[in-house]
């Protein structure tokens, strides 16, 4: 048998996890974990749903950063004017399910499943975003390079909900990217997923970041490929990646490896130059 409890605010959510810890799974928009209990791969004695909570229902620019709170689900995202000057997590969310799992889903979700294939987290890693985790006893943050511990697997607690996300706003001069390869233009997990950000001086890159989804057991950050194309030319970077494999992207044996082997380069190259052409844009 299973309870089920439907908490009206967070500090009742909170109350609720401290209880049952371990024995609790949360419920926010439910598109991935109602795929796994309909399919009986976990069988909790306790759910938990918190898509009500007002307190985690939010988007806002401040001090430089964008917040997205725990319960914003994708389709507000996209109608958001704040979330829309980031043109790489808008493309990454664009084609993510269908629009009626885009109603529901949220990019916490996404996270905190840890899925090596997942559109969203991966751009934001690229945006250097944090994870604010909170449970009864108080609130910590922690960047999300270090949240992942591998497939499916991260570092949140039994007892923690998804706060927040937060990361560095667009700054003038900044663009961003986002390139997939799927089977299909919609409703498909990617086979190749790429989010680029980059700052551009007078044709000359002074930073980038790159990370690389469903080539892992959980997304990366291309460090290899970031500090070699720092200070170079655009057009020269450009083609530094369509040239230079990721040494972060450990590919693993299967039906797929040959195709990521040969698309990869060519996936991030379209990523980055999609950034460069955004950086290039009037954007204030």
């Amino acid at each position: 048998m299973t309870d089920f409890f439907r908490p009206d605010s967070l500090q009742e959510a909170l109350g609720i996890l401290n209880a049952f810890k371990e024995k609790a799974v949360i419920v926010n928009g439910g598109s991935d974990i109602v795929i796994s209990l309909s399919q009986k791969k976990i069988a909790p004695s306790v759910i938990v749903y918190i898509g009500n909570l007002p307190e985690l229902r939010y988007i806002r620019e401040d001090e430089g950063y964008i917040a997205l709170g725990g319960n914003v689900t994708y389709r507000e995202m996209s109608h958001d004017p704040i979330c829309q000057n980031v043109t790489g997590l808008m493309n990454a969310i664009a084609h993510l399910g269908s629009p009626s799992v885009r109603a529901v889903a949220t990019p916490a979700g996404n996270v905190g499943t840890a899925a090596p294939a997942a559109d969203c987290a991966t751009m934001l890693m690229t945006l250097g975003a944090d994870v604010v985790l909170v449970n009864s006893k108080g609130e910590r943050t922690v960047s999300l390079k270090d949240f992942y511990l591998g497939r499916n697997r991260t570092i949140k607690q039994a007892d923690e909900i998804i706060r927040e996300i937060r990361f560095p706003a667009i700054r003038q001069g900044e663009g961003t990217g986002y390139c997939k390869a799927a089977r299909r233009k919609a409703q498909d997990i990617g086979k190749i997923l790429a989010g680029v950000r980059v700052h551009l001086e007078k044709n000359i890159l002074t930073e980038a970041a790159i990370s690389l989804g469903a080539l892992n057991a959980k997304i990366v950050r291309a460090a290899s490929l970031e500090e070699a194309i720092k200070g170079m030319e655009k057009s020269e970077a450009y083609q530094y990646l369509k040239q230079n494999f990721p040494a972060e992207a450990g590919l693993r044996d299967s039906y797929f490896k040959e195709y990521k082997e040969s698309v990869t380069k060519a996936i991030v190259a379209q990523a980055f130059s999609r950034a460069i052409a955004d950086a290039e844009k009037e954007r204030f």
